[in-house]
């Protein structure tokens, strides 16, 4: 397996949580570099990262379909736990010392874009519409008009606490 390339089926029309679906994608593909890297410090490091912002990334998504109030939030919560567990179980293997990069890679690779084109996929027409109807509040409300961005920090108070991460959401946020 190569690197993971972007294409425009993978898209979800949501703008953050393609944002942080493509960054997924580049730790995937950096993983990738490192896979054979006699560097296991770089190697721990980047899975590390990856595992990290792929939680946080599950954390946002959820609490975003929470609001929206997405049917299948609960069988949606299931698969993140399941894959959670995986990475966890792959991690704690390396760090016992075994090679599992190149596992690691295969799961990361062939699991996000399967689970954007079923899963992710599937809740978007329930937080499309629920994003909309945020926006023209906002918007009614905001004295400036060409104020368009939903403020995920605002919508989600108490995000931050549930993670309990130091910087998680600065990181998910890219800041």
């Amino acid at each position: 397996m190569a690197h993971l390339v972007w294409s425009a089926d993978l898209d979800t029309g949501i703008a953050e949580i393609d944002r942080q679906h493509q960054r997924i994608a580049e730790y995937i593909n950096t993983l990738y570099n490192l896979r054979s890297s006699p560097d296991r410090q770089a190697l721990s490091q980047v899975i590390a990262d990856t595992a990290d912002y792929t939680e946080s990334h599950f954390v946002f998504e959820e609490n975003l379909l929470e609001q929206a109030g997405y049917t299948f939030l609960g069988p949606h919560k299931k698969v993140h736990a399941l894959f959670i567990r995986r990475i966890v179980s792959i991690q704690e293997r390396f760090e016992a010392g075994e090679d599992v990069a190149d596992e690691l890679h295969k799961l990361l690779s062939r699991w996000l874009f399967s689970h954007i084109r079923t899963e992710d996929h599937a809740y978007t027409p329930t937080v499309k519409e629920y994003l909309n109807r945020v926006d023209a509040a906002q918007r009614q409300g905001a004295a400036d008009a060409e104020t368009r961005h939903i403020d995920y920090e605002k919508l989600f108070p108490g995000l931050e606490h549930r993670m309990q991460k130091k910087g998680w959401l600065a990181r998910l946020f890219g800041r």
